[in-house]
């Protein structure tokens, strides 16, 4: 079966075709003019790996790397607070900074048991 997606007028501007089709059209046609070179610049932290379950916190709650790797190590903000000898309020605003200062990531990285690399998606 295959379903048509529409515009607002009822002009097909797309189909959704079984995989079986998609492939079998695919194997026999010459698609290169289709392929758009995207552009990659590498950043420093490519080789951190992160943990799944730490980026999915940090996707489906909306936060920070940092503020899901506190989430998955199942500590809450006073008690991050109380190991790094800083205010509860100071962890909030530190989790909504994309990009921490370095020795605060260092001092994470220890408390959270992880390398600073992996607390933000540089």
């Amino acid at each position: 079966m295959i379903e048509f997606i529409t515009d607002s007028a009822g002009n097909r501007k797309a189909a959704i075709v079984p995989i079986a089709l998609f492939e079998k059209l695919t194997q026999s046609a010459d698609l290169a003019e289709l392929w758009e070179s995207v552009p990659y610049v590498a950043g420093k932290n490519d080789d951190a790996f992160i943990p799944g379950e730490v980026v999915d916190i940090s996707v489906q709650k909306g936060v920070t790397l940092h503020a899901a790797w506190r989430l998955y190590r199942g500590l809450t903000q006073k008690q991050v607070a109380e190991a790094l000898n800083i205010t509860q309020a100071s962890v909030s605003a530190m989790e909504k900074s994309e990009r921490p200062r370095n020795f605060n990531l260092h001092k994470l990285a220890e408390l959270y048991g992880c390398q600073p690399e992996q607390l933000t998606d540089e």
